[in-house]
Formats: C-alpha cells, sequence, structure tokens
C-alpha cells in the first residue's frame, strides 16, 4: 500500500487512483462493506458509528462538564478544544456517508475523462495527480495521528486523563485500575474519532485537487489545438471534443460540490472558537507537555480547512490560465467554423468554478486567513482583559 505513495506497484495511473486511501479510510470505519462477511462488518461498524459519531458530542461533554471542579484551566480547555471540534462531527460524517454513492458516481466521468489523454506529459501529469491525492490523506493520517500520540502522553505524563471522557460509574481519581480505563477508552475513541475528521477533512482537498487537474489537461489541449499538422476537420472536432470535455469537468463539480459546501460550512463555523481555545491554551495555561500537544492541535484545526482552500484558490487561478489557453492555440490559421466555436467556448471557460460553503461562504484562501485573523483578534482581547491572570490566581 505504501507503495503507492511512491508511484510503484503498477504501470498504468488513473485519476480515480487519488481516492483509494479515502475509501479504504472509508472502510475500515465501517461504512464501505465488503462483499464477504457482511453481518460481522455491519456490527463492526454499528459500534464505531455510535460511539465515534453518534454520541461523541455528549460523551466528550458530560466528563470534563461533571468534574470541571477538579480538574485545573488547563484540563479543562483540553477538553474544551477537543469538545469544540467534535460538535461538528455527527452532521459531517452522517453527511459524508449519506453521500459515499454519489462520490463513487464521480469515477465513470473520471475514466471518461482520462481516455482523452495519450500523451506521455498528459499521462504523467495524471499519474502525479493520483500519487499526490494519496499522499495528501497520508499528511492527514501523520499529523491527527502525531496529535493523539502527543495528548495521550502529555497526559501520562502530567498524571490526569487526557480527556476524560464520560464513562458510567468511572472516577479515574480513585484508583489506578479506572484511571487506566479512562485512558484506555480515552485513547481508543480519540483513535476512531480522528480517522472520521481524516475523512472529513481531507476528501475536499482531493477532490478539489482532481478537478484541479483535469482542468490543467484541458488547458495544455486546448493549447495545442490547430498545431502539429492537424488539418481544419481535424481542429474542429477536435475543439468540439474539448468543449464536451469542459462540460464534463463542471458535471464533476456538480457531483461533488454539493457535499463540500455542506461540511465546510459546519467546519468553519466552529473553526474560529476552537483556535481561539486552543491558543489561550498554549499561551496561557498549558505546561511543556500540554503545549506540544496544543501546537500539534493547533496545526490539525489549521489542516481541516487550509489545503482545501488552497486548492480551491488555485482552481480559480487554473480555470483563468484556460481561458487565456484559447488565445495560443492556432487559431489563425482556422476557418470561420472553428472560429465561431472558438469564441463560444471562450465564452463558456471565462465563468470560474467556485465552491461556497452552504452558497454563503467563499471557499478559498481569503476566508481561511479571515478565521485565523478572528481567533487571533479573539486571544489578544482575552489576554488584554487579564482573564488568564484572573484564572491561574
Amino acid at each position: 500500500m505504501f507503495d503507492l505513495l511512491k508511484g510503484r506497484g503498477r504501470s498504468v495511473f488513473a485519476s480515480r487512483d487519488a481516492v483509494i486511501y479515502l475509501f479504504n479510510i472509508f472502510r475500515f470505519l465501517g461504512l464501505n462493506p465488503p462483499p464477504q462477511c457482511r453481518f460481522l462488518y455491519f456490527f463492526y461498524g454499528s459500534i464505531i458509528t455510535l460511539f465515534a459519531v453518534l454520541l461523541s458530542p455528549f460523551i466528550f461533554n458530560v466528563g470534563w462538564i461533571r468534574d470541571r471542579h477538579i480538574l485545573s484551566i488547563m484540563e479543562i480547555l483540553n477538553c474544551l478544544q477537543a469538545a469544540l471540534n467534535v460538535i461538528g462531527v455527527p452532521i459531517k460524517s452522517i453527511t459524508l456517508a449519506l453521500s459515499l454513492g454519489r462520490l463513487r458516481s464521480a469515477e465513470p466521468l473520471l475514466m471518461k475523462l482520462d481516455a482523452r489523454y495519450t500523451d506521455p506529459e498528459d499521462v504523467a501529469r495524471i499519474r502525479g495527480c493520483a500519487i499526490t491525492g494519496n499522499r495528501i490523506v497520508f499528511g492527514y493520517i501523520i499529523s491527527y495521528m502525531m496529535y493523539e500520540t502527543l495528548t495521550v502522553v502529555s497526559a501520562l505524563m502530567g498524571g490526569h486523563a487526557p480527556l476524560t471522557l464520560w464513562i458510567p460509574y468511572v472516577d479515574w481519581h480513585r484508583s489506578a485500575r479506572e484511571y487506566w480505563l479512562q485512558v484506555s477508552f480515552d485513547a481508543a475513541m480519540l483513535f476512531f474519532l480522528l480517522f472520521h475528521q481524516i475523512l472529513n477533512d481531507s476528501y475536499p482537498a482531493v477532490y478539489i485537487y482532481i478537478i484541479r487537474t483535469q482542468v490543467q489537461l484541458l488547458t495544455n489541449r486546448v493549447r495545442r489545438l490547430g498545431t502539429g499538422g492537424s488539418s481544419r476537420d481535424d481542429a474542429y472536432h477536435e475543439l468540439q471534443d474539448c468543449i464536451i470535455t469542459h462540460q464534463e469537468i463542471l458535471n464533476l463539480v456538480g457531483v461533488v460540490e454539493p457535499i463540500i459546501s455542506a461540511t465546510m460550512f459546519v467546519q468553519f463555523f466552529i473553526a474560529a472558537a476552537i483556535l481561539g481555545t486552543t491558543m489561550i491554551n498554549i499561551f496561557i495555561f498549558a505546561d511543556f507537555a500540554t503545549r506540544i500537544a496544543s501546537v500539534t492541535y493547533l496545526f490539525c484545526v489549521l489542516l481541516q480547512t487550509s489545503p482545501t482552500c488552497y486548492y480551491a484558490t488555485h482552481l480559480q487561478s487554473d480555470c483563468e490560465r484556460l481561458s487565456m489557453s484559447i488565445f495560443h492555440s492556432n487559431w489563425l490559421a482556422q476557418g470561420k467554423r472553428f472560429n465561431q466555436m472558438l469564441i463560444y467556448f471562450l465564452h463558456r471557460s471565462q465563468a470560474d468554478i467556485p465552491f461556497f460553503a452552504l452558497k454563503l461562504v467563499p471557499i478559498n484562501l481569503a476566508t481561511s486567513v479571515s478565521i485565523a485573523k478572528f481567533s487571533f483578534t479573539l486571544y489578544t482581547f482575552i489576554q488584554k482583559m487579564g482573564v488568564g491572570k484572573n484564572l491561574k490566581q
């Protein structure tokens, strides 16, 4: 499986190979049943979904609220920053699980789009797309698992529970047995919850990257129109096929955009509060070990929106290059029929491919930076008010 990250193990790559890691995580989380052992798989998936998705907001909040009188401010903020993130998990995970068939329906479109490209340069770009898509997911896995490791290790070093999740009739302060039961439950819940987060946060970046690759391939194809000694009829038919390809790319956007729109809105809504809470913990209350874990968590929170916003912003630049590539084709040597259709394509290609969170918030780097700036403003306001000093005293 790791050979895929290095581009080994197969001679032919396709754009749909970029989502192999994504659908492997779907299967690991019990959302994508295999042909065999379906009953056991559904039982396994139901247990994970019940605890890591449906009950997680309740479990993550009851524990620290119950013990808030005996927990330190640092421990409360550790629990709160995780609890804020968990609030959006049921909405995002359920939306994504219900949209699994819709995401699968994008694969035939990608196969049709890839079939048009046989030049070595285009094949190499498709290969790079397949490898990069899985590397994006793997990067999320490494980052989120690093956060879990540091959270558990820092809790063990400090002698407290990682997240103080609610377990009926268990108080980890009473005995060593209950303490280790609490640590084990916290670690297991966090592990499966983080894999749900990996799925929810990485799939928009992967699919937008795939769309970017298809737009770039079409741009190079349009730039080559009328070159290489092709006849006017061949150039005209090639232009027709470019228009069809562009429409199929828009159809691909129509498949994934509603899903991305819903999940990204939830993420934008809670990201500012999470970032503000985490920065307050890092700079005011946390000890050294907890500060390292919280910095890693801060990086993971930024990962939830930044890569998607980055690729969405660059997709707009790719769309601009597509319309400009028309002027680099050999249109002067073609006939009136070709140029009339070229004008039509120029008009169509000038439309951007914008992504919006619930049709309200643009998904781009400007939005991501605005959320980060709001979080810094919130932290600065609390620091100026001296809230941290008062609570420490």
